[in-house]
């Protein structure tokens, strides 16, 4: 009896030493608004530091560098605002932070956006910045959910997890970031901007190349060719052997049964999608939109035979009657 109630406390260890993994798990009814997913992730946390590392991971593991918005002309709007971030599921470094900010203090956190400079993801140039302070067992820590999401290559965007940026050491967090007020370096003795400028960036090596992600444009910008700023997919004359998929198609955890191949044939084409949760899903093609028939007995599926026509043809979805269309899919129809 003795062996057993010791193995019991053993596997129960374990279990509560995978707390924060385990909490990145999250049910999609969860995850359409920022205090109902802190709730979530931080409910069963018994300290602080597990709440604060809990809205890290999930942040950097879910929400994707928005490169669009990083390179469209600075009098393009930019909405950075927590909901927006959640929706999209994809920002810049303010939306990331604002996120963090706006859950951690759902979940009773004292927190604070720090702004200044950081040597970039995709280059080492110093640029303006923006991270998160926190509040842990009565001492300020600093994290970064941008750089702990992963990192940007060329016009990619590389998702690629890390621990490495959260409460790290403040001596090597101020080799690559600088903050405008002194006081959130967190040392001692402050550096000047020239010291800084002298410094050589501890970084978190990248481990392989990550996963590649695709961002959706919301900027309303085009940017210049491949040596420019990134831009949204183009019809090419290669036939495509997969659709593209949008950001909302992963996050809406959608599964495509029907059509495979990325370029179809004018005429009839049967389109047969598993999109949970959605209420409505249509297919766009020659400027008219056909909605899609549910399957019976197969919920969250939508099956119908669609009239092509050549040119453009997208999937989208409307989830709880918004009004609101997300793109799922983009084919090349001919």
């Amino acid at each position: 009896m003795r062996v057993l109630w010791i193995v019991c406390l053993l596997l129960c260890s374990l279990a509560w030493a995978k707390g924060p993994e385990t909490a990145l798990e999250v049910p999609q009814q969860y995850q359409q608004d920022y205090n109902r997913l802190a709730d979530y992730l931080t409910g069963t946390a018994n300290t602080p530091r597990l709440k604060a590392e809990r809205i890290y991971r999930w942040i950097a593991a879910n929400i994707n560098y928005d490169i669009y918005m990083l390179r469209a002309p600075k009098s393009a709007p930019r909405d950075c605002s927590p909901p927006t971030v959640l929706q999209r599921r994809q920002s810049v470094c303010q939306g990331y932070a604002t996120l963090f900010d706006a859950m951690a203090r759902r979940a009773g956190l004292k927190t604070e956006i720090v702004v200044g400079i950081g040597r970039s993801m995709d280059g080492g140039k110093a640029e303006s910045h923006a991270w998160n302070a926190v509040m842990l067992d009565g001492e300020w820590k600093l994290l970064d959910c941008t750089w702990g999401a992963g990192f940007v290559s060329g016009n990619d965007f590389h998702r690629s997890p890390t621990d490495f940026y959260f409460c790290s050491d403040p001596k090597e967090f101020l080799t690559s970031h600088f903050p405008d007020d002194s006081k959130w370096q967190l040392v001692d003795s402050p550096i000047a901007r020239t010291d800084f400028d002298a410094l050589v960036p501890v970084k978190e090596p990248h481990n392989g190349m990550g996963t590649i992600i695709p961002i959706q444009d919301y900027s309303g910008t085009a940017g210049p060719g491949p040596a420019g700023p990134a831009t949204a997919p183009v019809v090419s004359s290669a036939p495509l052997a997969v659709p593209r998929k949008f950001v909302s198609f992963n996050y809406r955890s959608t599964r495509l049964m029907k059509p495979s191949e990325g370029t179809l044939r004018s005429g009839n084409v049967e389109f047969h999608l598993e999109v949970p949760m959605a209420d409505r899903v249509l297919v766009t093609t020659g400027g008219t939109s056909y909605a899609l028939v549910g399957v019976p007995g197969k919920m969250g599926q939508f099956r119908s035979l669609v009239p092509i026509s050549s040119g453009e043809v997208k999937v989208l979805a409307e989830f709880g009657s918004s009004g609101r269309l997300e793109p799922l899919l983009q084919y090349d129809a001919r």
